[in-house]
């Protein structure tokens, strides 16, 4: 049975008629109620699922750069950081449900029209490190500072983890580097950035640039 919080006008928890309310981040939520539920396994309903579960374990792993990096798109959805990953990244998984293959290079980590920088290669030769060159920072403070904060993103596909810089690059510097665990040597990674607006600007400072692949190589 669904209870109203403050009268007939204002929203409910639970079902009413066909209808389920709920409260998510203080907004009021209702979604129709389906009696019947079907649960098909069809071929592609097969490989659809498996992509959710590819994407979710992905999203769990990436969570901190997610919550910087998709935290205003989300919410503007009434949605999660994880949640909208999946969404936005699901045609860029292809393959079987036995054999899944991710298009890392087209990956959306983060979304908003935040100008993003122009990078070099990943580079691997230091040990337990991933440097990237940062070549065109694009510094204009009528729509960008050159304090917003450029984070480095890596991912280790063998191990399912992943790690996020810690901001304090930024756009006026020549590079951004990560230092990752031991444990890491020899594994492959996958490795893009993306930029967040100065804590400071006068603009909007939940503002994030696209994501910008940076290339992918072996830890040292």
């Amino acid at each position: 049975m669904g209870k109203m919080r403050m009268g007939i006008l204002d929203g409910f928890i639970g079902k009413v008629g066909t209808v389920i309310g709920s409260f998510w981040k203080g907004k009021k939520l209702m979604r129709g109620y389906n009696e019947f539920p079907s649960n098909p396994k069809t071929p592609s309903q097969k490989l659809q699922r498996a992509k959710f579960a590819l994407l979710g374990v992905m999203g769990g792993a990436l969570l901190k750069a997610l919550q910087i990096g998709l935290r205003s798109y989300a919410d503007k959805r009434v949605s999660t950081e994880v949640g909208e990953f999946v969404r936005l990244n699901l045609g860029n998984v292809s393959g079987t449900v036995n054999h899944l293959e991710v298009d890392y290079e087209e990956l959306i980590l983060s979304k908003g029209g935040l100008t993003p920088v122009s990078l070099g290669e990943a580079n691997f030769s230091t040990p337990k490190r991933v440097g990237v060159p940062i070549e065109n920072g694009y510094i204009n403070d009528k729509v960008n500072s050159a304090n917003d904060k450029v984070y480095l993103v890596v991912y280790n596909t063998t191990l399912q983890q992943a790690m996020i810089s810690d901001g304090s690059t930024t756009r006026s510097d020549s590079e951004v580097k990560l230092d990752v665990p031991g444990n890491w040597q020899g594994d492959y990674v996958e490795v893009w950035a993306f930029v967040k607006a100065a804590d400071n600007t006068p603009h909007d400072p939940e503002a994030v640039s696209t994501t910008i692949y940076a290339g992918t190589g072996t830890i040292a």
